[in-house]
């Protein structure tokens, strides 16, 4: 506040005259008390000294004007002594008072005396101050209690002065329990609270205006994360004059930060063991196309019967090696299907229905698409149904296995439509639409440990004796979702049962698929070249070919391949290569052929065993692509194929 100049201009008007009315009052005073003794001393000097009475009255004089200098003096010091004790003492002291936000009431009213107008227009000011620093707190404290997180406050940094009362629900304990208590007093870990002790003190030390902890605490028996956040206000001097914060329970976004980097980390993990588990699959399935081809040379160049019977046994291996690589090829996501529209509320029917019948009598199979059907939806999704029935039934014979010592096993598939937000895509990246279908199958069998639930999606790992299971059956799911375009989670906790999620993008729109005939057909000795670096597969395949009735020729290479068709152009009535070649591969050797006939026809091969590449080659018209191991009726009949359409042209 300003103080009062006319106050202070009467007080000291005030004073000066009074005191310059006490100092001429003293002259005068002086001047009739000793104006006689003066003169009888100045007649005592002239008598007895003999002196001049002009010398005499000049030192008498002289004296006098010493004297009224110290009486002056005198004076002076008066007039400070009083200003100082009545002015500016008592100003100063009320300059203080306004500075100092602690100053009492009580202080403030001692001075009324000295400065009646200013301390009461200050008493004034404190008391409007007061109650609106009230006012003011009040409101505060309401809104901190409407909050949702828990505020509290601290004036020495080292305890807690107030809590708002949510810290009953966010720290099970009352306001009443936490008042005056040290800071962190709460946490049940010493070393976590003296972690964070130490770091608020360091950023006190180096004046920061904001700390920010984040830590964990076991509350009720649960693990829960906590985030809190502090604000320190300092006096002038440096010193810490108060401090809030404010605490946040963390806990759902910290699990779904954890959720997202372990669903990143399986899927790395995925990616690489299914980059190496494709090359496996892929030497797997060219020695299987040889020997498939061997075993038809063979079996046609017999009649005895226990022979073909033998033979027939090793086509039976044959076949069910080629399905386990199948499974392996499912879940590095290079599988073949002949995607289809699919409704999945058709299709679950058909599945529960089929399916019920072939379940033990004492398991509860329930499907729940009542929402569905109420809301009229038909939700659409892009898919092979064999295949999608394959997956549901491996993910079923696991809850079966798990339900097994439940005295009321209980199996639900449950189906709804789902659309999510940037935030659901980014925890699942995989996910190629935000509009899903979201099917959960669920059992109340053993449940699957944290452990365990790391590693279900690996090939070859079961919890099975060995000889019970091939560790495919998840893989081979979880492979088969991902290439729809979806993605496959479980969750589960031991004695609790597992569900298992699987989002599927709906309204994709399907491609056409191509139906192959299983009647073996027979060539009319057109030339067929065939380009492929494994010589087993290349001389068994040419031997079939020719008893098919065509004339073959061969190369181990793509560049050899070319050589070969440019010397044989107008002999080679079809092309029959492998896509993966050292060297110059099969798709690289198509545009160099077909540079030199555009209309040639193509047959590509492929141990990925996958109908959509990323080659646009294969796209291309008058070519065809058929997976290894192939039988021989689906390899005479794409042959019949390519030649009728080159025919044409």
């Amino acid at each position: 506040m300003q103080l009062s100049h006319n106050t202070l201009k009467e007080k000291l008007t005030t004073t000066i005259i009074f005191w310059g009315i006490a100092f001429l009052a003293s002259l005068v005073a002086l001047f009739f008390l000793f104006s006689h003794a003066i003169e009888g001393y100045i007649l005592d000097v002239v008598y007895q000294s003999d002196m001049p009475v002009e010398r005499a009255i000049a030192t008498t004089m002289g004296w006098i004007a010493v004297f009224l200098l110290v009486l002056l003096f005198i004076a002076v010091k008066g007039l400070h002594y009083s200003l100082k004790k009545q002015l500016v003492e008592p100003v100063e002291t009320l300059q203080v008072a306004i500075e100092n936000r602690t100053s009492s009431q009580h202080e403030i009213e001692m001075l009324l005396t000295d400065l009646p107008y200013e301390a009461s227009r200050v008493l004034e000011l404190y008391d409007r101050l007061k109650h609106s620093h009230d006012d003011l707190r009040s409101r505060v404290v309401d809104m901190m209690e409407a909050l949702p997180t828990c505020f509290w406050w601290s004036l020495d940094g080292k305890k807690y002065e107030g809590i708002s009362s949510k810290s009953i629900s966010l720290l099970k304990q009352s306001s009443d329990e936490i008042i005056d208590q040290p800071l962190w007093s709460w946490l049940n870990s010493r070393a976590q609270s003296s972690g964070n002790e130490a770091i608020l003190m360091q950023a006190i030390k180096r004046r920061e205006d904001r700390v920010d902890f984040a830590y964990q605490a076991e509350i009720d028996g649960q693990t829960r994360w906590f985030g809190e956040s502090v604000t320190l206000c300092y006096n002038r001097d440096g010193t810490l004059d108060i401090m809030y914060g404010i605490i946040n329970d963390i806990s759902t976004r910290k699990n779904r930060q954890q959720a997202e980097a372990e669903q990143l980390e399986l899927s790395q993990r995925m990616e690489s063991t299914a980059t190496l588990v494709g090359g496996i699959a892929h030497e797997f399935n060219n020695a299987l196309a040889g020997m498939n081809g061997n075993i038809f040379l063979i079996k046609q160049s017999t009649k005895d019967a226990v022979t073909r019977q033998r033979i027939g046994r090793v086509e039976a291996l044959i076949q069910h090696s080629a399905t386990m690589i199948e499974q392996m090829l499912a879940f590095a996501r290079k599988s073949s299907m002949r995607p289809k529209s699919v409704n999945i509320v058709e299709f679950l029917k058909h599945f529960h229905l089929a399916l019920q019948p072939k379940l033990a009598s004492n398991i509860h199979f329930d499907l729940q698409i009542h929402h569905l059907e109420k809301l009229g939806e038909q939700p659409t999704i892009q898919a092979d149904p064999a295949k999608l029935q394959e997956a549901l039934m491996q993910l079923i014979s696991n809850a079966c296995a798990a339900t097994e010592e439940i005295s009321f096993p209980q199996i639900t598939i449950d189906a709804n439509t789902l659309d999510v937000d940037e935030s659901f895509l980014r925890r699942y990246p995989h996910l190629s639409s935000s509009h899903l279908v979201h099917i959960q199958l669920r059992d109340n069998g053993c449940g699957i440990s944290k452990e365990i639930r790391s590693k279900i999606f690996e090939p070859f790992f079961t919890t099975h004796e060995v000889g019970k299971g091939t560790g495919l059956g998840l893989p081979m799911v979880y492979g088969y979702i991902r290439q729809l375009g979806g993605s496959l989670e479980v969750d589960s906790q031991p004695d609790c049962g597992a569900t298992f999620h699987i989002y599927l993008p709906r309204v994709i729109a399907p491609p056409k698929a191509t139906q192959h005939a299983d009647s073996l057909l027979k060539g009319n000795g057109e030339t067929i070249l065939i380009i492929d670096d494994e010589q087993i597969f290349r001389e068994s395949t040419c031997e079939v070919l020719q008893r098919m009735g065509y004339k073959t020729l061969d190369a181990d290479n793509g560049k050899n391949g070319i050589e070969i068709y440019k010397q044989y152009k107008d002999e080679i009535r079809l092309v029959f290569m492998d896509i993966l070649m050292p060297g110059i591969t099969g798709i690289q050797a198509s545009r160099q052929i077909r540079a030199i006939n555009p209309t040639i026809p193509i047959i590509f091969l492929t141990g990925y065993d996958r109908t959509q590449p990323l080659e646009a080659e294969v796209y291309e018209e008058h070519s065809e692509l058929i997976n290894k191991p192939f039988r021989i009726s689906v390899l005479s009949q794409a042959i019949q194929k390519a030649l009728k359409q080159s025919s044409k042209h």
